[in-house]
């Protein structure tokens, strides 16, 4: 009876490996330890290793000590609570190829209900980070005419002022007034205004890179950063520009793909911009623009809101839509991708709605997790 026991349990295990390896994605077991106990062929030519080599073996062997560190504080979380994760990963494989990876994580029960360990299946979604990350390109291709009138505004006034400095040096040469300390003088303001320029530059050139992972970073530094582009312009049309940090005075940490964020944020501001332009043509008030972020345990709230009046409700459900738009040369592709970028790519939230003659638009982003 032993013997019969043993041998359907020595078949049972075969049908499941044999299963497993018929598997189209990456699929292992861990122990309680974070041991891998077992695991499918996907995996083995994920990782370019036989499973001989795998099993017995922790994370911290085939991925970064950061990834390991994190996956095993969230393998010890569901363990505790018999929960689930989902999770993305850059995945360096040992042939040079970046893999943009999704685990989805699960307790798997021994047969007396105790707990064995983790159970991860992977999926390889590289193909269509890519896809995505080019139609993040390309929307940051359409704000670029945005970016270059802004930056326009930022150089007016250094070029007026080296302009002026020229003048003197030609005035104080044909007088014979010029000494070391009046040239170092000249050199210093023409270095400050060409330092100027170049960080605006260098800003411009920041905001065009793709972020390749989430990351911790200070959302008022972020804004600054948008506001060193976009602030004079604003400036230049009496936009008057709040922020409303709450009780924090120092830095506020968020948790998010760094540049594709300042990407959406500058989307609406920008949006917003234009609106109180348009509506300056034909009234004078004071408009403004205001920016307000918090958090709460689960979430940051990013609000921008202006008061140039309320989106009108046949339209207010549509702005997100794909190509819809109500400027005369809009593309009607930049809230669209911002919706994308937020949603899609960072498991968050973009919304709008009007309250009395204010827009809100409102992100909201999950906290870093474990």
């Amino acid at each position: 009876m032993e013997a019969r026991t043993n041998k359907d349990l020595v078949e049972k295990l075969k049908l499941e490996g044999v299963l497993l390896d018929t598997l189209p994605n990456p699929v292992y077991y861990k122990d309680q330890e974070g041991k891998f106990v077992r695991c499918n062929e996907c995996f083995c030519k994920l990782v370019q290793k036989d499973k001989k080599d795998l099993i017995g073996k922790l994370a911290y062997s085939l991925f970064s000590k950061v990834t390991s560190d994190r996956h095993k504080k969230i393998d010890a979380h569901i363990m505790e609570t018999l929960g689930t994760n989902t999770d993305e990963i850059i995945y360096a494989s040992p042939d040079g190829v970046t893999r943009y990876i999704t685990l989805n994580k699960a307790v798997y029960l021994k047969s007396d209900g105790s707990i064995g360990g983790i159970v991860c299946v992977m999926y390889d979604t590289t193909e269509q980070m890519k896809q995505k990350e080019l139609l993040i390109q390309q929307s940051k291709f359409a704000e670029m005419g945005e970016m270059i009138a802004s930056i326009a505004h930022q150089w007016n006034e250094p070029l007026v002022e080296l302009s002026a400095i020229v003048q003197e040096v030609e005035i104080n040469y044909s007088i014979d007034n010029m000494d070391k300390n009046i040239i170092k003088s000249y050199v210093n303001d023409s270095m400050e205004q060409i330092q100027y320029m170049s960080n605006t530059l260098s800003d411009f050139r920041n905001f065009l890179k793709p972020s390749v992972q989430k990351e911790v970073f200070d959302i008022k530094k972020a804004f600054r950063e948008i506001f060193a582009i976009v602030g004079r312009q604003i400036f230049y049309y009496d936009i008057t520009v709040s922020f409303d940090y709450g009780p924090s005075e120092g830095p506020l940490q968020i948790y998010a793909y760094e540049n594709e964020l300042k990407q959406v944020l500058l989307n609406i501001i920008n949006n917003a911009k234009n609106k109180i332009i348009k509506i300056t043509e034909d009234e004078e008030s004071e408009f403004k623009i205001s920016i307000k972020v918090f958090k709460d345990k689960d979430f940051t709230y990013i609000q921008i809101v202006d008061n140039a009046g309320k989106i009108d409700n046949d339209v207010i459900n549509k702005v997100f839509e794909p190509f819809f738009t109500t400027k005369a040369n809009g593309t009607g592709f930049g809230l669209y991708m911002a919706k994308l970028i937020i949603e899609d790519k960072m498991n968050g939230k973009l919304s709008v709605w009007n309250d009395k003659d204010d827009v809100i638009f409102e992100i909201k982003l999950p906290n870093k997790s474990l």
